[in-house]
């Protein structure tokens, strides 16, 4: 941007070229850069997270409106051509503060200094064409092909629209498209066993940082105008951690009494053991009886490397973690504890609106292998659960067959009874979602779906083990 010596748009076309070719998830790749080039301003940040989301997010209607007015269609040019177009066309429809004429110039620059010194003269005209025709480019109309249609409004792959409709009425399959579109708010817990929420506010408010309460939750916080997380005080010191209100609300099924043992089986990055660690010490504040504890387990160093990180942040003292892989038995541990939390690998299809490359990403036939390997560490979960104790599963999918289907598999092959969610839920998401699709709370589960609710998409559902 001018007046920097960051080149903002070569950082964003590097990070949309590593997702394209999928070397990186886009939240990978977008914190790598971030974390490398910490000195960028606020609104240098700023720009480059809009450019980075805002051309993922509208992928596909940004290559339909560019293959209607080019020789070559995106896909067969190469990749980081495809990023400038794809960029360019995103600041041209969906930016207007920026001059038409300085994206066109930028985008002739990247192209000369990424070594296409002969493509300019295309990547040129292209722009110029797009600029000149932009408000005679139409999207498919809906009645001739309704499933083509809604994949180029909302840049949803059409294999998955058409999945989409036939899971939920199209009113609100087009209800949660719309919220894909839409900036997610980025919500904190507030840890509770070091401070309250009126102590975090105060502290984020002196930093400029504007905090509001959670939808649902009152132990969390939305915040807006902070720069970079690691500048915040509160972040830094452990006094909150980054967690949507959906995981903070399937932590709600954990009510632990005093010494009760608690086992997260794919806990990284351990916001869900560390929430359950905070709500066995507020059973017992004065520490008068025998304390409980939480075993935190991941497939990977890595993976465990990164819940160690958060707990030495956070400051939690009642947490073990160890490597495991969730889908190996482990006889050792056979109905050692009270709470088994099974928050599953899945296809992430709640989240898109936060992470827009999964919509690319994923594949219909991985849908199937997501609820064969969900349903190998189902199994084993189930063995580690107590007589009279509680199994927790959840994923951050709308998808029927890794949420309620595998509801009715576990009752049907399991000693599990549902339990009423009705009972540790708050009032306001009872109401909301008590009669919408993916919800039966008196059979032991609920599906909170964007733009229904105010958060991301999520399933939880809990199960009591039935005594001998």
């Amino acid at each position: 941007m001018a007046g920097s010596s960051i080149n903002v748009r070569e950082l964003a076309m590097e990070t949309l070229t590593d997702v394209d070719r999928e070397k990186k998830t886009a939240s990978e790749a977008m914190n790598i850069t971030l974390r490398n080039y910490q000195y960028m301003s606020k609104q240098e940040r700023s720009f480059y997270t809009r450019l980075c989301n805002g051309t993922l997010e509208n992928r596909i209607q940004l290559d339909y409106k560019l293959d209607r007015i080019s020789k070559t269609p995106v896909h067969k040019c190469k990749p980081y051509i495809r990023s400038i177009l794809r960029m360019s066309a995103y600041q041209i429809l969906f930016m207007n503060s920026i001059p038409d004429s300085a994206v066109c110039n930028e985008a002739a620059l990247l192209t000369k200094k990424k070594g296409f010194r002969q493509l300019t003269g295309f990547v040129n005209g292209v722009l110029r064409n797009l600029i000149r025709q932009k408000d005679a480019l139409t999207l498919p109309e809906r009645e001739a092909d309704p499933v083509k249609a809604m994949s180029v409004q909302y840049s949803i792959p059409e294999w998955l629209v058409d999945k989409m409709r036939s899971w939920y009425p199209e009113e609100i399959t087009e209800r949660i498209f719309r919220a894909f579109l839409q900036e997610p708010p980025l919500t904190v817990r507030i840890n509770l066993l070091r401070t309250t929420k009126e102590e975090v506010k105060t502290d984020l408010e002196a930093a400029g940082v504007k905090a509001t309460d959670g939808h649902y939750t009152d132990n969390t916080l939305q915040l807006t105008g902070y720069n970079y997380l690691n500048r915040i005080r509160a972040f830094r010191e452990g006094l909150i951690t980054v967690q949507d209100e959906s995981s903070v609300l399937q932590g709600y099924l954990i009510h632990p009494k005093p010494g009760d043992r608690i086992l997260d089986i794919c806990a990284a990055p351990g916001g869900k053991s560390m929430q359950a660690a905070e709500r066995l010490g507020l059973a017992d504040p004065d520490r008068k009886r025998q304390p409980g504890s939480v075993l935190a387990r991941d497939v990977s160093v890595s993976k465990v490397e990164r819940i160690q990180e958060n707990l030495e942040r956070m400051q939690y003292s009642n947490i073990e973690t160890q490597v495991w892989d969730a889908v190996q038995p482990d006889p050792s541990r056979k109905e050692q504890f009270d709470f088994v939390i099974a928050d599953v690998p899945c296809s992430g299809l709640g989240v898109i609106g936060r992470k827009q490359d999964i919509k690319y990403r994923i594949r219909p036939e991985q849908l199937t292998e997501l609820v064969n390997l969900q349903r190998e560490i189902l199994q084993q979960a189930v063995t580690y659960v107590k007589p009279g104790g509680m199994l927790v599963y959840s994923t951050c999918t709308i998808h029927p067959g890794e949420n309620e289907e595998q509801v009715e598999w576990l009752t049907e092959n399991y000693p599990l009874e549902p339990e009423n969610l009705h009972q540790y839920l708050p009032e306001t998401l009872v109401n909301e979602v008590k009669d919408q699709p993916g919800t039966e709370l008196e059979q032991g589960y609920t599906t909170l779906l964007p733009g229904l609710q105010s958060c991301d998409g999520f399933f939880m559902a809990a199960f009591r083990k039935k005594k001998n």
